[in-house]
């Protein structure tokens, strides 16, 4: 027991020393054992010393001598015979290893002798504090009961991110099926009529923004006919006195939680070709026709998916374990926290390949105008 102790301090300083260093990539498989921890790669030697390094250890057997130390006596024995050394053999280090990537890291060459230079620095001073007679300093203890804790709570989160960072085939495309609103994108002109003058911005009188008004009213009556949006922009900008743009954009591919609720919710509701009712935004009145309205695929949203659902599994199972336990602090001892602390959970980095699509701005598309409606629902339809 007592070699635990420093392999337990060890496990800690060195993942944090080695990670500031930069040298534990990402490991694909966290469960790999022993050998297999050493990287494919690295960054601070060649690929032909890696490889050459790398075949030479997994040719050593497991009970090979791999750090020898001349002057420390192993546990149990003497402790004043000069002579005497320690050993430790492939397999015994490969699980220092092991406990060192509790996080999942496969160390590179470099990095493997790294740990091995501190695992080897810390026996040594470990075996002269023990002999100093501080392992029964009562602080030592309480630091060592404080390791143990913080370890295994380390090890528990980890073990759920194991657990849930992989969900079935059949998890993801029920997601999928029962969020498939989510995944609906539109893609739509839209024409803004500004509320403000750029040249007089403070119009204390509001007529300029009554008679934009007016005018958006008139163009979203030409747009649902079936002219095209350029001709109807240019049109506004002229009957406002202010040059217009020199072109239409689009809205790119745009998710319904982009969109203010009411305005996703018409946007969406609209067919290719129709328009949305004049919609008041910040800096003008807008009309939007649609385009097109696609869903993203199973494939597309994958990645989106399998790390919403690990979101939230860790959230139940950390959040929630966390929350069972109703904790209540001495205010008189303790200063209130200045900003809510964030609960840890992790998982948060966007998985590879899942970023957005966009779409560049362009002319307007012309389409085909819509069809008439019965005039009950046109009514409806056009009511503002």
């Amino acid at each position: 027991m007592s070699r635990i102790i420093p392999i337990v301090v060890l496990c800690l300083v060195t993942m944090g020393h080695a990670q500031r260093r930069g040298i534990l990539p990402g490991a694909s498989d966290p469960h790999q054992p022993r050998a297999s921890q050493h990287a494919t790669s690295a960054v601070a030697a060649p690929p032909a010393v890696i490889i050459q390094a790398r075949n030479v250890a997994s040719e050593l057997g497991g009970d090979v001598a791999v750090i020898k130390m001349n002057g420390l006596c192993p546990a149990g024995g003497a402790k004043d015979q000069p002579a005497c050394a320690t050993t430790v053999t492939k397999d015994q280090f490969e699980d220092v290893l092991s406990a060192v990537s509790l996080g999942g890291q496969v160390f590179s060459p470099a990095a493997v002798r790294n740990v091995a230079d501190d695992y080897v620095q810390n026996l040594i001073l470990a075996d002269a504090a023990e002999k100093a007679g501080m392992e029964k300093d009562p602080r030592i203890e309480e630091l060592l009961r404080i390791v143990r804790v913080r370890t295994l709570a380390e090890a528990y989160r980890r073990k759920m991110e194991e657990k849930y960072r992989n969900p079935s085939k059949e998890e993801i495309e029920k997601y999928y099926q029962d969020n498939i609103a989510r995944y609906e994108s539109v893609r739509a002109e839209r024409l803004m009529i500004p509320k403000f003058h750029p040249r007089w911005p403070k119009d204390v009188t509001g007529e300029f923004q009554k008679k934009a008004a007016v005018v958006a009213a008139e163009i979203r009556e030409r747009a649902a006919a079936g002219e095209p949006f350029d001709r109807l922009q240019n049109d506004a900008f002229l009957k406002l006195g202010i040059t217009p743009p020199s072109m239409v954009p689009e809205t790119g591919l745009r998710r319904r939680a982009t969109f203010p609720a009411e305005v996703g919710n018409e946007i969406f509701a609209l067919k290719p070709g129709e328009v949305s009712h004049v919609e008041s935004e910040s800096g003008g009145y807008v009309v939007y026709r649609l385009i097109d309205k696609p869903t993203a695929s199973l494939d597309q949203m994958k990645g989106e998916i399998v790390r919403e659902l690990y979101q939230q599994k860790m959230e139940l199972a950390v959040k929630g374990t966390l929350h069972a336990v109703k904790t209540e602090f001495n205010n008189q001892y303790f200063a209130p926290p200045s900003t809510p602390r964030a609960l840890p959970v992790e998982g948060k980095t966007p998985a590879p390949g899942t970023g957005k699509r966009r779409m560049q701005p362009s002319h307007s598309v012309k389409l085909p105008p819509v069809a008439e409606k019965p005039a009950a629902q046109a009514s409806k339809t056009d009511k503002h």
